[in-house]
């Protein structure tokens, strides 16, 4: 069992930084925590931590006061980052982007536990405000803008490897593999074919 959580104590790397702590079992004490070091936190602030279902995903928010983690897009953004497993090291985090990070300020995300939906809250003219958004797999591989044959052999393709592009489920951040869950969530969002306006109906 994990809990991540921020500090403002001494010997970290800026302002707010990431932590984490273990234990076994529930009956047991939580160990020492430990810096989730450089990569993840900077000289900035990282707080407001949530893990995925899966704890493959970390999400955090940068603050809520100047100045902000580079790379954002206002007054306080989301950020994520990686693991390939449970005992893989975090990787480089990235920016949630402009769809749910706005010039004002975007904090507190939280993620369902079914990974299909993004909670969050925002703060316009003095005022927090719930908002959530729903997470979807990117299941056109090819960017021809629809989802057909050519990309289940793209799938296929790459089977039983840990291309983090095709592992598509579960949601949100995969499993480590591409195998038949992935093929069974990219079939979902097949493209139906287009109705002939000039088929002949009986």
């Amino acid at each position: 069992m994990e809990l991540t959580f921020s500090s403002w104590r001494a010997g970290g790397y800026g302002g707010a930084d990431i932590y984490v702590t273990k234990r076994a079992t529930t009956n047991e004490p939580w160990g020492e925590p430990t810096n989730l070091g450089p990569v993840v936190n900077s000289a900035y602030n990282e707080y407001d931590t949530s893990l995925s279902q899966d704890g493959l995903l970390l999400l955090f928010g940068d603050g809520s006061e100047s100045p902000f983690r580079p790379g954002g897009y206002g007054g306080g953004d989301m950020w994520m980052t990686r693991r390939a497993s449970l005992s893989e090291p975090w990787q480089a985090p990235v920016n949630l982007g402009p769809r749910v990070n706005s010039p004002l300020m975007d904090a507190m995300p939280r993620i369902s536990p079914d990974g299909r939906t993004l909670y969050f809250i925002t703060l316009r003219d003095g005022i927090f405000d719930n908002w959530q958004a729903s997470i979807l797999p990117i299941v056109d591989f090819n960017g021809d803008g629809i989802v057909d044959c050519v990309d289940i052999c793209m799938l296929v393709d790459r089977w039983e490897t840990n291309d983090p592009l095709y592992d598509i489920a579960p949601a949100p951040s995969g499993d480590g593999i591409v195998d038949v869950q992935d093929l069974i969530v990219l079939t979902e969002h097949l493209t139906p074919k287009q109705a002939d306006p000039n088929a002949l109906t009986p």
